[in-house]
């Protein structure tokens, strides 16, 4: 049984930590760990945060897949990349990603490469190819848009 002054030292630090930004279990534990709470600490500490409604990761992966996309779209592998990066159980990734399917990330690749194109005067194929490989854009993917982008005349194929 954790002592009552471990439990609150570990619950103000992740107080502190959430004020920044939101975490998760896993960001958490890694950080109350780092600051040499022991594991019973630890997990009385996180389960208090779960039943307070501070703590919820499936909250956590869908408003990072939201946020992701509007500011900096990527492909699904890897926002599943990050989310696993960031110690989100595979069954919450997959229904985070639920709605982001082939189709989205052409659409976003697409958006994306004409982005790209109106700052260069003279964009390659495999510049672009890099650049939405780069974010985790499948090849077939990129390849169509590429072969949009060259249909368009915005992409420079000599």
């Amino acid at each position: 049984m954790p002592d009552g002054k471990g439990v609150q030292a570990a619950k103000n630090k992740c107080y502190r930590l959430l004020t920044y930004k939101p975490r998760t279990e896993y960001e958490l534990k890694c950080r109350l760990k780092e600051a040499g709470f022991d594991n019973a600490v630890i997990e009385e500490t996180i389960s208090i945060l779960y039943r307070k409604g501070l703590l919820n990761d499936e909250l956590f992966a869908s408003d990072w897949v939201s946020w992701r996309l509007s500011t900096k779209p990527v492909g699904r592998e890897y926002l599943r990349n990050e989310l696993r990066h960031k110690g989100i159980d595979n069954t919450i990734i997959e229904k985070s990603l639920k709605g982001y399917g082939p189709e989205d990330e052409l659409e976003k690749a697409l958006v994306l490469a004409q982005k790209r194109a109106e700052r260069y005067t003279r964009l390659t194929w495999s510049r672009l190819a890099g650049y939405l490989g780069r974010r985790g854009f499948p090849y077939a993917v990129v390849v169509k848009v590429c072969d949009i982008m060259a249909d368009n005349g915005q992409l420079d194929i000599s």
